[in-house]
């Protein structure tokens, strides 16, 4: 009976010891279900004329951490609502050239190197007219970076391209992004449209680019790549330009081609499938999840009853009655937001209001920023 029993005991720590290990799999970090960077654009709210409007990015990175990325944010819908701020600017592009046949200044042929890849024996310099995006790194998770660029690739600021390094050559180490879980990445700014009230689509999307590796990548100390090849059967298609034609019988013979022109869809003369490969990202490591922003409707700061007069005595009472009654909020509430410290209808503002009203005080918050 002992043995039977310690017998049965080794069976059930065996099936339990088991049951810990394969629970333990199931929520191991390596476990694919759970992706190792998250990044999502935050939703905004904003009113009509607002600018400096943030426009929040939020990113995950569980496992890794990060030291550079590039992300390509863009307007899906809305375009005449709002845009990104962005400033012209002038960017210089400087190439750097090594002669590998004859010697400078009479190279017969050169190749591209890097600047610190020496020797190098002449500079190619092109400029560039850009658009700069606008941006906040104040108590985001890129404060301290040593390099952050915005630039926009349309002419009208509907989409900004940032990248980012934590460290460059020489100086101070910066080591990144550690671990973490819902930090701020960066603050985008932007600016919307005087729009009207009668305008019924006030909902803008803002989108993350997902299918070009040069505006969308996340750089960890790692060196993890987040982007594997998929193959698949690539058909071309080839269109003669130059038949080979025997005209000396009869009738005219033709004997091959000796030129072809490519062609993406018939007709075409002949064609080939030739196995190929595509970078995309692995989705499975990497989510990421597109944001809104929705214009409130126009408002007056002070009107906070909503019957276009501004801090008179039926505001005042308004006021009371919501912050000591439970009364109903402003329509929409950052009308009652009289100080412009983006709190809306405290004792601040009542004391703001009581002052005006009775003191002379300066008058409410005014613009679209209240």
């Amino acid at each position: 009976m002992a043995l039977g029993n310690i017998s049965r005991k080794v069976i059930w720590l065996s099936l339990l010891a088991t049951l810990i290990l394969a629970a333990t799999a199931m929520n191991s970090p390596n476990e694919s279900l759970i992706p190792r960077i998250t990044a999502y654009v935050g939703d905004t709210v904003a009113t009509p004329g607002a600018t400096n409007t943030p426009i929040s990015v939020f990113m995950d990175n569980i496992f890794d951490t990060i030291v550079g990325f590039a992300l390509h944010i863009k307007l899906y819908s809305q375009p005449g609502v709002m845009e990104f701020q962005t400033d012209s600017g002038i960017e210089i592009d400087t190439t750097y050239w090594r002669c590998v046949s004859g010697s400078p200044p009479n190279c017969t042929d050169s190749i591209n190197v890097h600047k610190d890849s020496l020797p190098w024996h002449f500079t190619h310099v092109d400029t560039f007219d850009v658009l700069i995006g606008s941006f906040d790194t104040t108590g985001t998770l890129l404060a301290g970076w040593e390099f952050i660029k915005t630039r926009s690739s349309s002419v009208n600021g509907l989409d900004l391209v940032i990248v980012g390094f934590a460290d460059l050559q020489g100086g101070a180490v910066k080591q990144g992004i550690l671990p973490q879980q819902g930090g701020r990445l960066i603050k985008l700014l932007a600016d919307v449209g005087d729009i009207p009230d009668t305008l019924s689509d006030r909902l803008v999307y803002l989108q993350i680019e997902k299918n070009f590796k040069d505006n969308l990548n996340f750089a960890t100390s790692s060196q993890r790549s987040f982007w594997e090849p998929q193959p698949f059967w690539d058909t071309n298609g080839w269109i003669c330009t130059q038949w080979s034609i025997d005209n000396t019988v009869t009738p005219p013979e033709t004997l091959g081609c000796g030129a072809y022109l490519r062609t993406t869809s018939p007709p075409w003369d002949s064609i080939e499938v030739v196995l190929d490969s595509i970078l995309v990202l692995d989705t499975s490591e990497v989510h990421l999840f597109d944001g809104t922003l929705v214009v409130l409707p126009g408002f007056k700061c002070g009107d906070l009853n909503g019957d276009n007069v501004v801090g008179n005595i039926v505001d005042l009472n308004f006021l009371i009655n919501r912050i000591f009654r439970g009364g109903q909020p402003s329509d929409p509430p950052q009308a009652a937001d009289l100080n412009c410290d983006h709190n809306n209808g405290n004792i601040l503002d009542l004391n703001k209001l009581i002052n005006r009203i009775f003191r002379g005080g300066s008058p409410v918050c005014t613009g679209p920023g209240c």
